[in-house]
C-alpha cells in the first residue's frame, strides 16, 4: 500500500505518531470493508451507472436485490428505452424480460446468468462475499484523508475513504462509507481512461427481502 503521510518537516516523533496512526487507519477501513462483505446476507439499492467509449456516454438506472450467494434481481428503471427490463437470478435458473418485445426468455445459470453485475466492479465483488479475495489479488492505496459524499436519493450526508486498487487492465476507485465499510461509488478505468462510473443511490445492507422477488415466472 502507498501512503503519504507527512507534508512538512516534522519531528521524527511526531512522524512517527502520524504514521502509526494512518497506517491503523488504512488497516482498519479495510478489515472493516472485507468484515462487512464476508457477513453480508442481503444488499438492496439503486444504482446509476454511466459508460464512456469514445466521445460518447450512456446513463443506466436499476434496483438491484441480492441475497447471497445466488439470488439476485436487476430491474431497469433509466432511460425510457429499457424501463421495466427485469434480470432474475435464483440459484440455477436465469430468467430475462424484456417489455419493449414482450419477450420472456429462460436460461440456465452456465449458458445466460453467471456475468449479471461483474461490471459494477468492486461492488459486484462486495456484495458476492468476495472482498477479500479482490483485495488480496490487487494492490491498493488507501486516502489519507476522508471526504464527504451525499446519497443521492435520500441526500443524506456521509464520511468516505478512497481506495484505488491497481489492476492488471487498468485501476478502479472506490469510495467506501466509513460508518459501514459499504462501497457507495465506483469509477472503473481501462487503462489510464475512464470506462464506467457506478454511483449507488440508495442502499440498505442485511435486512430481510421477500423471497418472492427471487421467483422466475413460469414458462408460458
Amino acid at each position: 500500500m502507498t501512503r503519504q503521510f507527512a507534508r512538512y518537516v516534522l519531528p521524527l516523533g511526531v512522524v512517527a505518531l502520524l504514521v502509526l496512526g494512518a497506517t491503523a487507519q488504512g488497516v482498519d477501513i479495510l478489515d472493516q470493508v472485507q468484515s462487512a462483505s464476508h457477513g453480508l446476507t442481503s444488499y438492496a439499492a439503486t444504482i446509476q451507472m454511466t459508460q464512456y467509449k469514445g466521445h460518447t456516454q450512456s446513463t443506466i438506472e436499476f434496483s438491484f436485490d441480492f441475497v447471497p450467494p445466488d439470488r439476485m434481481r436487476i430491474v431497469y428503471t433509466e432511460p425510457a428505452s429499457v424501463k421495466g427490463q427485469t434480470m432474475i437470478l435464483n440459484t440455477g435458473n436465469f430468467y430475462t424480460y424484456l417489455p419493449s418485445l414482450d419477450r420472456q426468455v429462460w436460461q440456465d445459470v452456465k449458458s445466460g446468468g453467471n456475468d449479471q453485475g461483474k461490471e459494477m466492479g468492486f461492488l459486484y465483488n462486495f456484495v458476492t462475499h468476495g472482498a477479500k479475495a479482490f483485495i488480496d489479488a490487487n494492490s491498493v492505496e488507501i486516502s489519507p484523508q476522508t471526504s464527504s459524499y451525499t446519497i443521492a436519493t435520500t441526500k443524506q450526508l456521509i464520511e468516505t475513504v478512497e481506495l484505488e486498487f491497481t489492476l492488471p487492465t487498468g485501476k478502479q476507485i472506490a469510495r467506501i462509507n466509513t460508518a459501514d465499510g459499504t462501497p457507495v461509488s465506483i469509477d472503473i478505468y481501462n487503462g489510464d481512461k475512464l470506462a464506467m462510473e457506478v454511483r449507488v443511490l440508495d442502499y440498505s445492507l442485511d435486512k430481510p427481502i421477500d423471497s418472492s422477488l427471487f421467483q422466475i415466472p413460469e414458462k408460458r
